[in-house]
């Protein structure tokens, strides 16, 4: 009997930290401060599906697994990046991220 109140403890504990922890990013791809010679970068990561992701405030889309791909064009030197993911409840995780055309 106390093995399966243990179980549900720890079932509702899962859920109930999932709803209130923030978001889960994570970014694969450019690193912070990386050097690029060229005009573009492609953003890759992963997001958690149940929120809604921005990249320098412009909507990003993932598939069924979270999974993103977004194009910037860079400028010449240091361009600054806001990875702003939102759950359904307001949670928010955000990352910034530097990277520098040369």
């Amino acid at each position: 009997m106390y093995h399966f109140l243990i179980i549900i403890l720890v079932f509702n504990l899962y859920f109930f930290l999932d709803l209130v922890l923030p978001p889960r990013v994570k970014i694969i791809s450019p690193f912070e401060k990386e050097v690029i010679s060229k005009n573009y970068v492609i953003f890759r990561g992963y997001a958690d599906r149940r929120g809604d992701l921005f990249i320098n405030e412009i909507p990003v889309l993932f598939d069924e697994k979270g999974y993103f791909e977004k194009i910037f064009y860079l400028k010449k030197g240091v361009n600054r990046f806001i990875i702003r993911e939102r759950k359904f409840w307001g949670q928010e995780r955000i990352i910034e991220r530097e990277v520098i055309h040369i």
